[in-house]
């Protein structure tokens, strides 16, 4: 049970409890930030079961980095920041999943038929509207999806090449897809790598 008024506690307090392993704290903050996280998440996935499994994903970690975490900022934008991350990671294993990397790569390899003029033509059209989107993008994030995207490297490797930090790439990314999803919707935006292989 929960001390009497542990909801009003700073969140300071909460994760100096939370390192020492007081569930409690755990409870309160998972209860105060839930709603603000989903919602975030929602916004981006636009799936309810993939937002819920996001947020859970972030507290699990919260949990189990409890006695190690380093909160530099406020627990609000430290979480917030963790499922913008999570959603980035999710697009991007929904888009293995859904077979997209696979089949360009057969098409690439002969494994694989030609696509349909009409699949084709669709791809081409797709990939014009990408560029067109990314040419409105600031500079910055538009070379950062550029690397990610169309030259397959790393958030480490980006980083590197672009003398920023890991941080900085992955955030670039989830505002590029984000700018991306409200201009193409879910599936064109699932289509983002095929199009980028057939129309090199």
């Amino acid at each position: 049970m929960l001390a009497p008024d542990y909801e009003q506690y700073t969140d300071n307090y909460l994760l100096q409890q939370l390192s020492h392993n007081d569930q409690a704290a755990f409870t309160v903050i998972y209860q105060r930030y839930w709603n603000s996280l989903f919602r975030e998440a929602m916004n981006v996935l636009r799936s309810q079961k993939e937002s819920e499994d996001c947020v859970q994903e972030v507290f699990v970690s919260l949990w189990k980095r409890r006695e190690s975490l380093s909160v530099t900022t406020s627990l609000g934008a430290y979480l917030h920041t963790a499922v913008k991350y999570k959603c980035i990671d999710i697009i991007e294993r929904d888009m293995i999943r859904g077979g997209y990397l696979e089949d360009f790569t057969s098409y690439m390899t002969g494994q694989q038929s030609l696509p349909s003029v009409e699949e084709e033509m669709y791809a081409r059209d797709l990939a014009a509207n990408i560029d067109q989107v990314m040419d409105k993008m600031p500079n910055k994030m538009r070379e950062v999806f550029r690397l990610s995207r169309q030259e397959h490297l790393s958030h480490r490797e980006i980083a590197n090449r672009l003398h920023i930090s890991e941080e900085t790439v992955k955030k670039q990314i989830y505002l590029a897809l984000k700018i991306l999803k409200s201009h193409l919707g879910d599936a064109s935006l699932a289509m983002l790598i095929a199009a980028t292989f057939i129309c090199k």
